[in-house]
């Protein structure tokens, strides 16, 4: 650990102590028996702070989860630094001092526990970087205040637990969406009698069935991608078509109440995964039109520097505070047990299409997600990425 005071910060204080005066509070902490022996055997990564937040003492659990084999190396760190967390490296201050630490569970719990001196419980949605690449964790913080202005802080892993409550909210859900779709235009055509409109909507109700299926096949497929053991099934394909035809479908959708304008003009011949790349403009389009209140939502896709690029569109901004945890697994503006939308757009599209996904939100035009889709053939190969 670098010796250096770092003042800058866009949240929390960025003062940190010397490694000197850390090895003081960390022999405190034995010499003055403030861990008790049961904490030990405690299964959870239970951790002592300091006032600024660097880490002074770890029982044998964090040895043991990490890897590390002597505490020397990570006394004087902080929990984002210890866990990796993508945002620890920000800025020059490390933990704590970011934009996006205004938004995590684990910082506001230890800030809130020094201001109140009273324990704290919260969830963090933590990225990590891996040898894997990055990996979306789900935590359980508890922060308390013991002697000489220290915090116990203490971790447990719930991602497993959160990931199968969210994958069966959101499965549920998306089959009760796909369900009323296909029910709404079996309902139409009993009332047609003109035979050509007729067949034209029993098209639309089929391709609402198949939704049905879809939507249990992007679960397991889902799944799968978090567990690196997606396949591409590569084949060549018009986007215009693609499109075109997953807003139509939308549109003849009854639940559906705000209009869809689509301005994809380009004739463009990709070689990728069809399948995927509907699902994430699926997710795309889902997203718009349940936060569009009526407004008109726009599709559009252009061609530019070897990609298709994607863009939905609609008029409502997204505040500041959402925009920092977009992307997020278990995030979700719209109750619990969602929020795996834009999580599986990033997931697939990047690291498995190749392409990329962002988004940008302004109170003058409203929140616009872009899709990038390679042109040219992607590999095929899964990829272990949030595992």
């Amino acid at each position: 650990m670098t010796e250096v005071t770092y003042t800058e910060t866009q949240f929390a204080p960025a003062k940190r102590l010397l490694d000197g005066e850390i090895k003081i509070q960390a022999e405190q902490i034995i010499n003055q028996n403030l861990v008790p022996d049961l904490f030990k055997l405690i299964p959870s990564v239970i951790l002592v702070l300091n006032k600024e937040r660097q880490i002074i003492y770890s029982n044998d659990v964090l040895l043991e989860t990490i890897g590390i084999s002597a505490k020397s190396k990570f006394l004087g760190l902080r929990p984002g630094e210890l866990l990796n967390c993508v945002h620890s490296n920000t800025m020059q201050g490390g933990c704590g001092t970011s934009e996006n630490c205004s938004v995590c569970g684990s910082i506001q719990a230890i800030l809130e526990s020094q201001m109140t001196k009273a324990p704290v419980a919260k969830e963090c949605l933590l990225t990590a970087n891996t040898e894997h690449g990055e990996e979306c964790l789900e935590l359980s913080i508890y922060a308390a205040p013991i002697k000489y202005d220290f915090t116990l802080f203490i971790v447990r892993d719930i991602s497993e637990e959160k990931k199968r409550q969210m994958y069966e909210r959101v499965f549920f859900h998306d089959l009760i969406n796909s369900s009323g779709a296909a029910r709404g235009l079996i309902s139409l055509i009993k009332e047609i009698t003109d035979i050509n409109e007729a067949r034209e909507l029993s098209t639309y109700a089929f391709e609402a069935i198949e939704q049905v299926l879809e939507e249990i096949n992007s679960q397991k497929s889902l799944k799968n991608a978090e567990n690196g053991t997606l396949n591409l099934n590569l084949s060549e394909f018009r986007v215009k078509e693609l499109v075109e035809r997953l807003a139509e479908l939308y549109q003849k959708n009854n639940i559906v109440t705000c209009p869809i304008e689509v301005k994809c003009d380009i004739d463009v011949m990709v070689y990728s995964d069809a399948v995927l790349v509907r699902r994430v403009l699926n997710n795309m389009l889902k997203n718009a039109v349940e936060s569009s209140h009526m407004d008109t939502v726009t599709v559009e896709g252009i061609k530019k520097d070897g990609y298709v690029e994607f863009k939905v569109n609609n008029r409502q901004y997204i505040p500041k505070d959402i925009q920092l945890q977009m992307f997020k697994r278990t995030f979700s503006t719209k109750g619990d047990g969602r929020g795996l939308g834009t999580y599986s757009m990033k997931l697939l599209g990047e690291k498995y299409l190749g392409g990329y996904v962002k988004f940008v939100s302004t109170e003058e035009t409203g929140t616009t997600f872009v899709f990038g889709l390679p042109i040219q053939k992607v590999q095929n190969q899964a990829v272990s990425y949030f595992n």
